[in-house]
């Protein structure tokens, strides 16, 4: 009888494409009867964790709150600017976390934290990339050492969520959700974007998607878009974003700057999302010239094999025109 903590500190998408898998592999391969499985995460990702007995929210840990997340750790910055991955609020992180697990009485415990590489019964935990082959160089995504499924989302915030937007959800819509970094902006083009969502809900009502986690220099999506056919709500917690997306016709995602983890969300709950954003962003997915689209081709064929694929449209082709008619045909008909 043992108890395991799997803590992540890292960036949305690398616990999305190569963390929640791996965990799900070894609990499914090695969890006994009686041990115990905790996950420490961020707010409201309790529902990808279906092989969690506890779930603990770490978000409002200042050391937490206070750091810049980063592919399996995060860092702060010392008074000259240096980045320190594997400072004083790492400790801080996993002492509190530690605390906390000690006062509930759980014993004989095993620690798996993000940012230390650990094999555990074969299983690599905070190491490797999220890319396909042709960015081995930089990590590739060792699809083996997970297991993706589904992820199931919840209605029961349904009613919630219609009280808010005071319009039923169950008729057709097309959710729209954006995000941009103050850090990462491997191409600054700023997404002008407003003409093209009225020019959509003239066709389809639509959801716009807010949310912030509070989370220093963290990804946040904000609208400040009005039309009468358009709505705009801000989801809390994954609950109410898998239940917007569940719902809805399409997915049509902006990212600004860089190619955003929020693209990877409705795939893994089996719904498309056209992906919006410029051509540079594209092409800094892939490590090579001409392989625009290689790790979103690489995702689409060995991750999301439940329904839900990503959709890639250049922003460039949204600017080229003022009538939009034949983009928004193909959105709808998605």
């Amino acid at each position: 009888m043992r108890t395991y903590v799997f803590i992540f500190t890292g960036e949305f998408g690398y616990e999305l494409l190569n963390w929640n898998g791996v965990v799900r592999k070894w609990v499914s391969e090695n969890k006994q009867p009686n041990d115990t499985i905790i996950i420490c995460s961020r707010k409201g990702l309790e529902l990808i964790y279906e092989m969690a007995d506890y779930y603990i929210d770490i978000s409002d840990i200042e050391s937490y709150k206070n750091s810049i997340a980063d592919c399996y750790c995060s860092f702060v910055r010392d008074e000259s600017n240096n980045i320190i991955r594997d400072g004083w609020h790492q400790t801080d992180i996993i002492n509190t976390i530690e605390q906390v697990i000690i006062d509930a009485g759980f014993q004989n415990i095993s620690y798996i934290y993000s940012p230390k590489k650990t094999y555990l019964d074969g299983c690599l935990f905070g190491g490797g990339g999220i890319y396909g082959p042709e960015r081995e160089s930089a990590g590739r995504l060792n699809i083996n050492n997970n297991i993706y499924k589904k992820f199931q989302p919840d209605l029961s915030v349904q009613k919630q969520i219609e009280d808010k937007l005071n319009i039923s959800i169950d008729k057709p819509f097309i959710l729209c959700q954006t995000a941009a970094r103050e850090i990462v902006k491997r191409d600054k083009t700023k997404l002008e974007i407003d003409n093209f969502i009225i020019s959509l809900s003239e066709k389809i009502p639509v959801i716009c998607l807010g949310f912030d986690i509070n989370k220093m220099l963290n990804s946040k999506s904000i609208f400040n878009i009005k039309s009468d056919n358009i709505h705009l709500y801000n989801a809390d917690t994954l609950n109410e974003q898998s239940c917007l997306i569940e719902k809805s016709k399409h997915c049509v995602f902006f990212s600004e700057g860089d190619f955003r983890s929020h693209m990877y969300v409705p795939t893994f709950f089996g719904k498309s999302v056209t992906a919006v954003a410029t051509e540079a962003v594209f092409k800094t997915v892939s490590a090579f010239p001409g392989m625009t689209n290689a790790p979103i081709k690489f995702w689409n064929e060995n991750v999301w094999n439940f329904g839900g694929k990503i959709i890639p449209l250049y922003y460039e082709k949204i600017q080229q025109t003022n009538n939009y008619d034949n983009i928004i045909k193909d959105i709808i008909k998605n």
